[in-house]
């Protein structure tokens, strides 16, 4: 048995919202999804506050900050030093958020590795991103970073949580790769905003 609805306007606003109702189930899934990888985030919220308040000392102390990513990581790597750049009050001093790529046309120079020994300083801070996997120049980079005399840290996903050896310290979002890199943009997000609070609240060094 078949029901007609006789009104045209009608039948579309049916169509339309049998439409809407499974676009919402999309969303609603979605949500559902990525609820783990926002309750690590919640679970490391006091280390991504005590991260957000050193960035704001590195700053104060004319430090540089640096971030890497390794495949689809590294839009959130260079996401984070142009958030971070941006929320900088901006008084003159000179600060540097700095986001770091390969360059397979470079050869060797062109590696992340090679350009942190060339740019990073003692007292720097350098953020690696990996929510997939972990390439040998990631691992590179910290080994050359942790030389230098920064400190290094990594947000990782289930894949990618053996990076947390070969750094300072590490926030591991233990879900696949897609869902872990929607946390770690959600992540540097905070640690912007945690940033720009402590540069709003502390008295300079």
């Amino acid at each position: 048995m078949s029901i007609v609805v006789r009104r045209t306007g009608q039948a579309v606003r049916s169509a339309e919202s049998k439409a809407s109702r499974h676009a919402v189930d999309v969303v609603l899934g979605h949500l559902g999804e990525i609820g783990p990888a926002v309750a690590a985030l919640r679970r490391e919220s006091s280390r991504l506050a005590e991260w957000g308040e050193e960035l704001a000392r590195v700053r104060r102390r004319g430090g540089s900050v640096f971030a890497a990513g390794s495949d689809g990581s590294a839009h959130e790597a260079q996401r984070f030093t142009s958030e971070l750049a941006a929320h900088d009050p901006g008084d003159g001093a000179t600060f540097k958020a700095i986001s770091l790529s390969m360059n397979p046309e470079a050869d060797g120079a062109g590696s992340i590795s090679a350009q942190i020994s060339h740019q990073v300083r003692s007292g720097d801070i350098v953020v690696l991103l990996a929510a997939k996997g972990i390439t040998e120049d990631l691992r590179d980079a910290a080994a050359a970073a942790k030389s230098k005399g920064a400190r290094v840290w990594a947000l990782t996903g289930r894949d990618s949580r053996d990076l947390a050896q070969s750094v300072n310290e590490a926030i591991c979002v233990n879900t696949d790769p897609a869902h872990a890199e929607e946390a770690h943009l959600v992540a540097v997000l905070a640690l912007c905003e945690c940033f720009d609070d402590a540069m709003r609240g502390a008295n300079p060094e």
